[in-house]
């Protein structure tokens, strides 16, 4: 018997995914691209034009994916933000990008016609075009048929990331929220739903550690205005006009 291949498995599904929906929303015209899994503080997926490059000099797209997310997202979110990232792949292959805005009026338009409603808030009346921008399914749309079809032909994710996102989701509240906004998808529980239990109480996810606590305190000179940051029990000053540099609020704030 063979050995297991998890790493080929788990990309073989997501280039399966990519292929189908090539196919089936953008008449296959799309080019390769290389699909990765990255964490991100901030977004559940990302497109970034010319990312890797061979020995060739052959340059191709990176279309990014947070693997964290997969967890606690029902899969036909996971795969709208697969299609949301194909679309700027789209965009920047066949279209006109902007440089300033990458979620322009063309491609909330192109996200329109192939099935997913643009949405800064992720909900019906957000604005549709910006620089960070979220969607949501479109109960008629074509992404929806195209999905269902996918999830038909035995389409499954294999892996899933164990420690959740720190920015965090809840699947329940964002579907309740679309039916009362007069959205409703039906889609799969959240695979954190359905793993079987860990021996031993182990958590199936496991949270992020609290933030911690920051007790540096950025200083102005009361002066020239240099910045400078420390302790916040220090007495520091300017060595320019020796001056005394005034606390103004700890680092993040």
């Amino acid at each position: 018997m063979p050995a297991p291949t998890p790493t080929v498995d788990f990309y073989a599904s997501l280039q399966q995914a990519f292929d189908h929906f090539n196919a089936r929303l953008f008449g296959g015209q799309l080019p390769p691209c290389l699909i990765t899994m990255r964490s991100s503080a901030r977004q559940l997926g990302y497109h970034h034009k010319d990312r890797f490059i061979n020995s060739a000099g052959q340059m191709l797209d990176e279309l990014g994916l947070h693997p964290g997310f997969f967890t606690l997202r029902p899969v036909e979110e996971v795969l709208s933000t697969l299609v949301h990232e194909m679309v700027h792949h789209w965009q920047d292959s066949l279209g006109q990008p902007s440089k300033s805005n990458p979620h322009n009026r063309q491609w909330a338009q192109k996200m329109r016609d192939i099935g997913l409603e643009p949405s800064a808030t992720g909900l019906p009346e957000g604005k549709d075009t910006g620089h960070s921008m979220s969607h949501y399914i479109r109960p008629d749309g074509l992404f929806l048929q195209a999905c269902r079809e996918l999830l038909t032909q035995g389409f499954t994710l294999q892996w899933f990331d164990r420690h959740a996102p720190r920015t965090g989701y809840d699947s329940a509240a964002r579907q309740q929220a679309l039916a009362q906004a007069g959205v409703v998808v039906e889609v799969s529980p959240p695979p954190v739903q359905q793993i079987a239990p860990l021996p031993e109480g182990k958590p199936v996810v496991v949270q992020p550690p609290p933030p911690r606590e920051v007790d540096r305190v950025r200083y102005v000179c009361s002066s020239c205005g240099i910045k400078a940051w420390a302790r916040a029990d220090v007495d520091i000053h300017c060595g320019a006009c020796e001056q005394p540099l005034l606390a103004q609020g700890l680092a993040g704030s």
